[in-house]
């Protein structure tokens, strides 16, 4: 198993900007952690629903996984960029299994009328 923990904690700060996703929103750790859980329990409720098991269930429980809030910085962007696509397909379609993290942009873009984010 990879070891994807941070050597800094502080990488994981729920303020700090870490990437910029496809449609030009500012990330923090804690944003795409919680997109990246989306997308896993997404995948998760559609293989019980379709199959008589989940792959992606087992692979998590076999492996020990800890969570993407513990992944480095570094390790979060790749698996996040690889879950991105999938995410905002769910999303777009709202196909998500719960709401997204209230201090993720996508929230502030809902509510504002013009349709963009307030920067401060």
């Amino acid at each position: 198993m990879a070891d994807n923990l941070p050597q800094d904690q502080f990488d994981q700060r729920h303020e700090k900007v870490i990437h910029q996703d496809t449609r030009s929103l500012d990330l923090t750790h804690y944003v795409m952690a919680e997109r990246c859980m989306l997308v896993e329990y997404a995948t998760i409720k559609e293989e019980i629903e379709s199959e008589p098991s989940s792959e992606t269930l087992t692979y998590i429980l076999e492996g020990g996984f800890r969570g993407f809030h513990k992944y480095s910085v570094e390790d979060l962007i790749k698996e996040y960029k690889d879950k991105e696509e999938l995410f905002y397909s769910l999303y777009d379609c709202d196909g998500l299994p719960y709401d997204v993290y209230d201090e993720d942009p996508l929230v502030a873009l809902e509510e504002d009328e013009n349709g963009e984010v307030e920067h401060a």
